[in-house]
């Protein structure tokens, strides 16, 4: 029992000599923590340049430094939950690194006084600095330092990390003598609102530019002759046909071939030659927040927003459910009343996420020879649903707390390395959780209770399928492989084009009123776990739970009321 005590200490001491340091990044919203973060301990965590990319603390060892990237913050009284976890983390800290904007500089400095006040050793490190001395700024950091009482740098990630092992910061400067003013260390160049950002800050330019960037992301992505459509019928032959073939070729079992044609390469790799037609989205999506447009879009539509009862502070989050309905529900986090937390979190799954990108085009594409506008509408109808779901929604607003980002062109490296971060993911997912559901999808339909192998209408999944039909009738969907495929998107909705190019590899045969019903039912059902999973934690069991039932509701009569409309067509 001794030796175990003693082996014990030895192995708690021996940890606490491996992670010497606990530095953490602290500053104002958008100041560029979670950049610098990145580069320190070379992370992929999301950056925008918006208030609210990082809801929690997030933390990586490297090199026997434990860094931790904490939420923006404006002062040591808590706005938020978030703010009060940066506090405690900062006050726990061994080494904070204030992160300061060089273009806000003189407004980050309460915060900076109050880092120094705690008592923890600070190390003000400037981002932006180039930007700033383009517009005629310059900062003396032997000046500042000696102002504020604490190291001023600008270094390198690189060379930062070297002088946080060294401990070359320990030493605080001190200056005895008379110190300088502010005025004396920090030019703030020319002062005012770029032509840029004017425009960009007008609601009547903003919008208009904001609709005109996403028509033209759904032009490139989807019109026949645009690179979009063109890569993905090059993917699609070469994944589903060239290489579907070349490998059943070399096979002789016959339940073998099924799961590897139908199964994988039917199904899985039918939602991977969707990537090109993503990555187009993403792609306008980055450079939309690179640019800083997209922070200048919430600021332009903070009072029209007000009137739906949502702050600017939403655009954040509606821009974001383009791309992920679960990233989305995170940037609510930092939101000040739990009251517009949950109206934000209860309207978000009516905003086509990427994932129904390829669901609209399994049931558009066969009808349309140009599915471009009719899938741009169906994006532009789930937005204007979430507005007026918003308004209907009990409960007071909220107002917008925010740093706005200057206008400027972005950051070719920035946007390549997030772009290939979001294909990366969404392979990897496809490879991981689709892969998985079509395999089962496939044995359930190929195989009946008694576990002989059967063709689909004798197997597990038609026996347990049928009894769903009867809720598709009025869409006009009779097929129990259609009405399985719809429910599959409650997982992912990748499942659902998935789950159609497994079972019907033909097609799914419906015409015009159906194929929109499917559309409307897909656009208004319920987002998919990742997502029903961050509105758990964010806004409760309880709430969500509500929020599933009445969405799933609208699904259903939404889809039944566009049947019944478009059943003339």
């Amino acid at each position: 029992m001794l030796k175990l005590s003693l082996k014990n200490t030895k192995t708690a001491q021996k940890a606490a000599q491996t992670v010497q340091k606990r530095v953490v990044l602290a500053g104002n919203p958008n100041a560029g923590k979670t950049t610098l973060f990145n580069a320190l301990t070379k992370s992929n965590l999301r950056t925008g340049n918006f208030h609210g990319v990082t809801t929690s603390p997030a933390r990586k060892t490297v090199e026997e430094i434990s860094f931790a990237d904490v939420p923006g913050m404006y002062s040591f009284t808590p706005y938020s939950m978030e703010e009060q976890s940066a506090i405690d983390e900062i006050k726990s800290a061994d080494l904070v690194i204030n992160v300061v904007d060089a273009l806000t500089l003189e407004n980050s400095l309460n915060l900076t006084r109050a880092i120094i006040a705690s008592g923890v050793p600070t190390v003000v490190y400037i981002t932006k600095y180039a930007a700033l001395k383009r517009r005629g700024g310059k900062i003396d950091f032997e000046k500042l330092s000696s102002f504020l009482g604490v190291p001023v740098v600008n270094y390198s990630p690189k060379t930062l990390k070297n002088a946080i092992k060294s401990g070359s910061f320990a030493q605080i400067p001190q200056n005895k003598t008379a110190q300088p003013a502010l005025k004396d260390c920090y030019s703030g160049g020319k002062d005012g609102v770029s032509k840029a950002d004017k425009l960009f800050y007008n609601r009547f330019f903003a919008l208009p530019f904001f609709a005109l960037s996403v028509t033209l992301m759904f032009f490139l992505a989807f019109h026949p002759a645009m690179p979009g459509a063109l890569l993905k019928g090059l993917c699609e032959k070469w994944i589903c046909e060239d290489l579907c073939n070349w490998i059943c070729a070399h096979m002789q079992n016959k339940a073998v071939i099924s799961l590897v044609s139908e199964g994988i390469l039917g199904g899985v790799g039918t939602v991977l030659s969707f990537v090109p037609q993503l990555a187009i989205l993403y792609l306008v999506l980055i450079l939309l927040d690179e640019s800083g447009v997209t922070s200048a879009l919430s600021f332009a539509t903070d009072g029209l927003f007000e009137k739906a009862r949502l702050s600017g502070r939403a655009a954040f989050s509606l821009v974001s459910g383009f791309g992920c309905t679960a990233a989305a529900i995170l940037t609510t986090r930092g939101y000040s009343t739990v009251s517009a937390q949950k109206r934000t979190v209860a309207i978000l799954p009516f905003i086509p996420c990427g994932a129904k990108l390829p669901v609209f085009l399994t049931f558009l594409s066969p009808l349309f020879k140009n599915p471009f506008p009719v899938i741009t509408c169906f994006y532009f109808a789930g937005l204007a649903v979430a507005i007026i779901a918003s308004v209907l929604i009990k409960g007071g607003g909220e107002g917008m707390l925010s740093e706005v980002t200057p206008v400027c062109l972005p950051s070719p490296k920035a946007v390549a390395i997030k772009l290939l971060f979001q294909i990366k993911s969404f392979i990897i997912k496809i490879a991981g959780v689709i892969t998985v559901f079509c395999v089962l999808s496939w044995f359930f339909s190929h195989f009946s209770f008694t576990f002989s192998y059967v063709e689909g209408e004798g197997s597990m999944l038609a026996g347990v399928s049928r009894m769903l039909v009867p809720l598709f009738y009025p869409m006009g969907v009779t097929d129990w492989r259609l009405a399985y495929a719809a429910l599959c998107g409650f997982i992912a909705k990748e499942n659902v084009a998935a789950t159609v190019a497994l079972l019907m590899p033909l097609g799914t045969g419906l015409g015009l009123s159906a194929s929109l019903a499917m559309c409307t039912f897909v656009l208004l059902c319920p987002a998919c776990v990742s997502a029903f999973s961050a509105s758990v934690r964010e806004v409760g069991a309880k709430f969500t739970l509500k929020c599933c039932a009445a969405q799933l509701f609208l699904a259903f009569s939404g889809a039944y009321l566009v049947r019944l409309a478009t059943l003339f067509i």
